[in-house]
């Protein structure tokens, strides 16, 4: 009918890790919608997953140990493998604790209440059988398609294999049909009141009534019909409505400039001398707004025609002006495109916009990456590179910011306690703490000649990550309360590590502590980093930043297959009443992804509470094109700020050209804000302004 759209459920078939389709990423739920149009079918999500299936915590994972398990939080634990550690910390080990999960076969229906429901075939990361298609399949709800609640699986009684699910409400019966092929592909079918209800509940009944009834079920798509969409393997198709179309293209589809709109200024006719002058000079800071294709909008300032303007000052103060005069003044949006890449080598970037001693300055700072070294690179030449400039740009690689680069720390420098620091320095960011700037990193020391479990350590007397934990070093300052140039090593603290409550280490399983970020909400201050592969927050007082005073707790732990393994470096920025914490996933190479989880702001939220944050069930950045360019492993960003105030992002993304790895390198570009309230990371530059749009006309009308 009129304003319906179709949308269509499929999987893809896996191809490589390069194109960002590896099995991880290609055994999911994938979406397109057709054309009104044309009739072609386009690809959300840049033919990406979009439903994931959560991983499957073990049966011997305390419930205490869950907290953070988001998208698992319905699921019975399966297995009888030992628990790791962790969970004396009420926390879960990614790749021990839970199992990772792929799908294949999903299927897309509405539920009597008009929900979204997804069953599907839940099979092993990478598509093998993990033995649940044996007697069941995998239940999900959603609202709109934009977020998703995991029921676990549905149990099917006295069959010999569940493939190929499918479900519909069948109004007439006002109960739910659901059909699906057995070992040998026979047809069978049960009918149940509440599916919902039916995942980890009693067992569903086959029955010769239900397959009569299993016509209201749509069959799944013709394999062999053309979708025109790269290694597509069908699912079914629906109908949506328009504000359901609507809301996946916002989320899914690409946003790009449409409009660019400067309002009228008004001169007085009446003004002479310097007050002319003064009110001509205002109109400088007339900025324009850029609309966009999902209705949202920005603001930018305007690089202003300068001769014009002095005309116009020449001629206000001379009182030539008259009433309803209408005058124009051209300018250029401001539009600065940072080199691709920003710097060559060096990852977990930080940008940080601070003002030293009232006089504003950028700096950079990152972990050495030379050849993907991040231990100990450049033949144990380990160091702490800082930049330091007045504009983002001339941080860069291309102008000179390398050459101009200081070591804050070298390899032999001693902390706190002593020790010799010898490697890693990661994953340094900067921040003001109290008043004071300060570094949070990770060095690491010299391994000893067994590890923790007695075993020969392969790092005796070298650089060892495992002996690695948060630091934090702060600028000195004079007794007067001012900022020591930050570029001499020697105004810093020493750097001491960042310890528990009760002065114990923040990671008593692993040792290991990384990737330490700072948060601030309703008067109270945090930090969040990365320790059992798993992100954990805290809260400290920031006038004695090296302790924390409350114990660490697990917030964001891996469940699906694009963030498998680890999620690592934490950064958070608050926006419209809401916290925006990114992470990344899929340990360091070209497969690195940007999560987000997000809670309420201002609003005294105990954000060490993981119920208290909701988890996005796919990245919100990933590997691929950008300005024309493959971008591999992006991730590990920062938020941060431009000399106009706008939001920027800071990443990096891996070297890889024909099957060589070569290390990360630091990216910089802006973030827009979609009309639902998510961050856009990967806006390219035509996008953010339409060149046609780029010129700009200012119209003055004198009174």
């Amino acid at each position: 009918m009129q304003g319906t759209y179709s949308l269509l459920s499929y999987t893809r078939i896996p191809t490589s890790r390069e194109e960002a389709n590896n099995a991880d990423i290609a055994l999911s739920m994938h979406l397109a919608l057709r054309s009104h149009v044309d009739g072609e079918w386009t690809p959300l999500n840049e033919n990406y997953g979009i439903f994931f299936a959560a991983a499957v915590p073990l049966a011997t994972v305390p419930t205490h140990a869950r907290g953070a398990l988001s998208a698992s939080s319905h699921f019975s634990g399966e297995g009888d493998a030992p628990a790791s550690a962790a969970v004396e910390l009420q926390a879960a080990m990614p790749d021990v604790d839970i199992v990772l999960k792929s799908l294949i076969d999903p299927y897309l229906f509405r539920l009597k209440d008009g929900r979204f429901a997804i069953v599907a075939t839940r099979t092993a990361r990478g598509g093998e059988s993990d033995g649940s298609e044996r007697n069941s399949f995998l239940l999900a709800v959603s609202a709109d398609l934009l977020s998703y609640t995991q029921l676990g699986q549905v149990t099917v009684a006295d069959t010999h294999g569940v493939h190929r699910p499918a479900a519909a409400y069948d109004a007439a019966h006002d109960c739910y049909v659901v059909r699906w092929q057995d070992d040998d592909g026979n047809m069978a079918a049960a009918t149940v009141r509440d599916l919902v209800a039916a995942a980890g509940g009693d067992a569903l009944t086959p029955s010769a009534q239900a397959l009569a009834w299993s016509d209201v079920v749509t069959d799944y798509a013709a394999q062999d019909e053309e979708y025109g969409i790269a290694g597509c393997v069908p699912g079914n198709v629906i109908a949506i409505d328009k504000s359901e179309a609507e809301r996946l293209t916002v989320r899914f589809g690409r946003v790009h400039n449409t409009s660019a709109t400067v309002r009228p200024a008004r001169l007085s006719a009446s003004l002479r001398g310097e007050e002319a002058r003064e009110a001509v000079e205002v109109l400088n800071k007339t900025t324009v707004t850029l609309g966009y294709s999902d209705g949202s909008s920005t603001v930018r300032r305007v690089d202003w025609d300068q001769a014009q303007l002095a005309q116009l000052g020449e001629q206000a103060v001379a009182g030539k002006l008259r009433p309803g005069q209408r005058l124009r003044i051209d300018g250029r949006v401001r539009q600065t495109v940072y080199p691709v890449p920003f710097a060559v080598e060096r990852a977990d970037p930080s940008v940080f916009a601070w003002r030293y001693n009232g006089k504003p300055l950028f700096l950079f700072i990152a972990t050495d990456d030379t050849d993907g070294n991040c231990i100990d690179p450049n033949g144990g030449a380990t160091h702490m590179p800082l930049r330091v400039a007045e504009s983002i740009v001339e941080l860069s690689d291309e102008a000179g910011g390398r050459e101009r680069e200081v070591d804050v720390l070298v390899r032999g420098d001693l902390n706190s306690e002593g020790r010799e620091m010898t490697g890693c320095f990661w994953a340094p960011e900067l921040h003001v703490i109290a008043g004071r700037l300060s570094i949070l990193f990770m060095p690491c020391f010299d391994g000893e000649a067994e590890n923790p479990d007695g075993s020969a350590n392969e790092r005796a007397g070298k650089p060892d990550m495992w002996t690695g934990s948060c630091h934090i070093m702060q600028l000195k300052q004079d007794e007067d309360g001012r900022d020591l140039d930050p570029r001499d090593k020697a105004n810093w603290s020493v750097p001491e590590p960042i310890l528990g409550p009760e002065g114990e280490s923040l990671n008593p399983v692993q040792r290991i502590s990384l990737d330490m970020t700072v948060l601030q909400d309703s008067g109270r201050w945090y930090y969040a980093w990365q320790q059992v592969g798993s992100v954990w927050i805290a809260r400290f007082d920031p006038e004695h930043p090296a302790r924390l005073t409350s114990a660490p707790k697990q917030i964001v732990v891996p469940e699906f297959a694009w963030d498998n393994l680890i999620a690592e470096g934490p950064n958070a920025i608050v926006h419209e009443g809401r916290i925006y914490l990114i992470y990344s996933g899929s340990l360091v190479g070209i497969d690195y992804t940007t999560g987000l989880i997000s809670a309420p702001a201002g609003r005294r939220a105990d954000l060490t509470d993981p119920g208290v944050w909701t988890k996005l069930d796919y990245p919100l950045q990933k590997s691929g094109m950008y300005n024309g360019e493959w971008q591999l492993g992006t991730g590990h960003g920062m938020w941060s700020h431009d000399e106009d105030g706008n939001l920027i992002y800071v990443f990096h993304n891996a070297e890889y050209s024909e099957g060589h790895y070569g290390g990360r390198d630091a990216q910089v570009r802006r973030v827009h804000w979609a009309s639902d309230g998510m961050p856009i990371l990967d806006m390219q530059a035509d996008e953010e302004l339409n060149p046609s749009y780029a010129c700009i006309t200012m119209e003055i009308v004198v009174r």
